[in-house]
């Protein structure tokens, strides 16, 4: 059943104040305002770190996305789910940003690029709701967002995290200006991670995701740094159009209204683990090839 839009729920969160009730606000927006909005957000974000060569580099060598694609994105969604779903000062979520920070130790990621992938799962949300969504984030939204992913970023040991969303995105802007830059190896990840894409979908519809993709992105500065070029005219024209039709018919009806995003299908659906996840078994499975049940990863 479709309900009509009330965010009665939610202002009454925010007006009983956004440093107390920050991760509350956070999953009533991704469980019931806006939860397909967060979900695409957040794995388009994944392509920005491609623009980064120094981010790249490391995922081309891993050849998670080339390889594996449709479960890298799996894995990311199934991790993020398990480390944030209880805050991760929860016995699952430590666990997850445990093993986490397991994985990510096998790896030479810098500090900055680190501080780069946590501010996108901050920022590339709001961004996508003025260019997508039925509204634009308040103020409020944008900080909740900003202090649960910024108790993530602690979690994670990540260093230097600005102290306000303002400042994150400032710190954000410089970076990507400073870093964004095409490289081979760009392309290379990005490419897998669309096939990966392409095969959440029936075949007879996965040559429409790679152009549905490349206007979603709405990007000239990323599309040039990841070798892409926007699809032809007539299919961004359709596309923008079909997006504010859906923008326009959110503005009123709210699916998840009642019924939270996550008893949905689509929200727990990995095609990766058909009979669902262990959260020991997410990540490259050459690490994990030695873990069992039992023991999980050896975290160090």
């Amino acid at each position: 059943m479709i309900y009509l839009r009330n965010n009665k729920t939610l202002q009454q969160l925010i007006d009983a104040g956004v440093d107390e009730n920050y991760h509350a606000i956070l999953q009533y927006l991704s469980k019931h305002d806006t939860p397909l909005d967060i979900l695409l957000a957040a794995e388009f974000a994944q392509i920005q770190t491609f623009g980064i060569p120094s981010i790249s580099k490391i995922l081309r060598q891993t050849r998670q996305y080339q390889d594996h694609g449709l479960k890298r994105l799996d894995d990311t969604r199934a991790i993020m789910i398990e480390a944030l779903e209880d805050t991760v000062y929860s016995e699952r979520g430590r666990h997850m940003v445990n093993h986490l920070n397991w994985i990510h130790g096998h790896y030479p990621i810098k500090n900055d690029d680190y501080l780069f992938t946590l501010a996108l799962f901050i920022i590339e949300p709001a961004r996508w709701m003025e260019n997508w969504g039925y509204r634009q984030r308040t103020q409020a939204e944008k900080d909740a967002s900003f202090l649960e992913f910024r108790d993530l970023g602690n979690a994670m040991n990540i260093e230097n995290i600005p102290q306000t969303y303002d400042a994150f995105v400032q710190w954000y802007d410089s970076y990507r200006s400073q870093n964004m830059a095409f490289h081979p190896d760009n392309t290379i990840v990005t490419e897998g991670l669309i096939e990966g894409m392409q095969k959440m979908f029936p075949a007879i519809v996965s040559p429409l995701i790679k152009p549905l993709i490349l206007t979603l992105l709405n990007d000239d500065t990323l599309l040039n740094a990841v070798g892409m070029k926007k699809p032809p005219r007539w299919q961004r024209i359709l596309i923008i159009a079909i997006m504010k039709i859906r923008a326009q018919l959110m503005k009123v009806f709210n699916p998840w209204h009642k019924k939270p995003f996550t008893d949905s299908q689509l929200h727990q659906r990995f095609a990766s683990y058909p009979g669902g996840y262990q959260n020991q078994c997410l990540g490259p499975q050459k690490l994990l090839q030695h873990t069992t049940p039992e023991t999980g990863c050896p975290f160090r």
